[in-house]
């Protein structure tokens, strides 16, 4: 085996597990963010995040996880273990605001062809493993990281 695949192995297991570790303790966060790909977009990604505030509360609208490209950490791999590239295009937050009630649903859409370089040609020869992990406000009173995988289907 070559160095780099020794060190790709442990690298991913340790992704894993970090991802796969309860933020909040035994806290089932199922209903409070969901993530699947778009049924309407091609290589989108549809979320749902709730609020669990006792109250109303106000935010920057950037922390929402399709907000910023840099609210949603993304790491995506074929099963043969090949790392899609990342893209890191500028963007700057924005001062606008969101405000939600207790146990309000929002739900946006993230364009996975922005954040992942080469996708679209990957699929074309395999599955790919899509690992997210997000940090939701404060505010929210959500377990402070949520994390996940989506399996995207190859596309013939």
């Amino acid at each position: 085996m070559k160095w780099r695949s020794l060190v790709r192995y442990p690298l991913v297991a340790l992704a894993l597990c970090i991802f796969s570790v309860p933020s909040g303790g035994n806290e089932d966060t199922s209903s409070d963010i969901k993530v699947e790909l778009s049924s309407q977009r091609a290589l989108y990604l549809h979320i749902t995040i709730r609020s669990r505030a006792k109250t109303q509360v106000t935010f920057s609208k950037w922390r929402l996880p399709w907000g910023n490209y840099n609210s949603m950490m993304l790491i995506a791999v074929t099963p043969g273990e090949h790392f899609v590239k990342r893209g890191y295009p500028v963007d700057d937050p924005s001062p606008e605001k969101i405000s939600m009630e207790p146990n309000e649903e929002q739900a946006g859409e993230l364009n996975l062809q922005m954040r992942l370089l080469g996708l679209e040609a990957m699929l074309k020869k395999s599955d790919v493993h899509l690992f997210w992990a997000y940090e939701p406000p404060k505010e929210l009173n959500l377990p402070r990281r949520l994390g996940g995988w989506v399996l995207i289907p190859q596309q013939k």
